[in-house]
């Protein structure tokens, strides 16, 4: 059973990270999911346009700007990626990464080193279609969004199928397209069910228990939901994709608040690309008649909230992350 929290949360806007760049320069290029690894460690996946070679590597870093390196190359062989979608960290710190053009989870070891990779398209059990949003339950099983089957699939880390449910619709329990997934402390599970503009609560075994949004704009409602997070009080956060905005609810799904995008300043990666050529980059601001709309989220995808309340969201058209602080909640 979800705990509700004693008061209401909100959030004050920290800091961002990133600008649009390619290893070995500190940046991102439309970074799609973030996650979190071992010792505060965040993994960052970019895919930078369908076919882009250039725009696609995991950048390895911190919530505290520190650039730890990047892996990854643009490609079909073992360690390289071409549609990279979501990434999640099992118990022993190896990142796994699902890339949909290739049909296969790759998986990497904490510093980026290629390990292995497994899965085969299909339609039958242990198949998959475009496999997008991952996600470890408490046994260290991994959740696979199986987007165009419109299935969740579970499996042991190495590749082993466990079992499903879902299933093509908009009835409850059924999906359309589902894009991200998580689960909570109880190892029940959300999933961004992506063309019903919606999310869905299932049990650990995929019995349905709630269902929060409808097709729309105002509050409480999506337009293309593509991540979706639930952090240490049972806060659900949303990442509403065509809204270009984050949406919290309570764990009964009862509307909070939203989060627009607050970016101001520059981020220590910009700053440092800056120096590096401040002629060209001062005539690129100078260009810039109203600043304003930079501020704010600009097809967000991604979202990630660590133990001390700092949401990470990744601003997929503006190539960084903008962080939160949950100061209340």
């Amino acid at each position: 059973m979800s705990t509700r929290p004693t008061t209401t949360p909100a959030f004050r806007y920290s800091h961002t990270i990133g600008n649009q760049g390619t290893p070995p320069m500190p940046g991102f290029t439309a970074p799609t999911a973030v996650a979190l690894g071992q010792g505060g460690v965040l993994y960052v996946a970019s895919s930078y346009y369908e076919f882009s070679p250039m725009g696609k590597f995991v950048i390895k870093c911190t919530v505290g700007e520190e650039y730890l390196g990047a892996f990854g190359s643009y490609g079909t062989q073992d360690g390289q990626l071409t549609w990279p979608n979501s990434l999640s960290v099992d118990k022993d710190g190896n990142v796994h990464l699902s890339d949909e053009w290739v049909q296969q989870i790759s998986v990497f070891d904490p510093d980026g080193k290629f390990r292995y990779r497994w899965g085969t398209q299909g339609e039958g059990k242990g198949q998959w279609n475009r496999p997008a949003g991952l996600v470890f339950d408490s046994a260290d099983n991994l959740l696979v969004v199986d987007s165009l089957n419109h299935r969740i699939q579970r499996f042991t880390k190495d590749g082993r199928f466990l079992d499903q449910w879902g299933g093509p619709g908009s009835s409850e329990g059924r999906l359309n397209m589902p894009w991200g997934i998580t689960v909570d402390r109880q190892d029940e599970v959300y999933v961004a069910d992506w063309r019903n503009d919606r999310i869905q609560k299932f049990t650990h075994d995929g019995r349905f228990l709630m269902t929060i949004g409808r097709t729309g704009d105002a509050d409480a409602e999506f337009n293309r939901p593509s991540g979706v997070e639930v952090d240490s009080e049972g806060n659900i956060y949303v990442v509403d994709w065509g809204n270009d905005r984050v949406q919290v609810f309570d764990p009964e799904g009862r509307y909070i608040t939203k989060l627009l995008g607050d970016c101001h300043g520059y981020s220590r990666w910009a700053e440092q690309r800056m120096a590096s050529n401040p002629e060209n980059m001062k005539e690129q601001r100078a260009m810039v008649q109203d600043l304003t709309p930079e501020r704010r989220f600009f097809q967000p995808t991604g979202i990630a909230v660590d133990s001390q309340g700092r949401v990470m969201i990744t601003d997929t058209g503006r190539h960084r992350l903008q962080i939160y602080q949950k100061v209340s909640g």
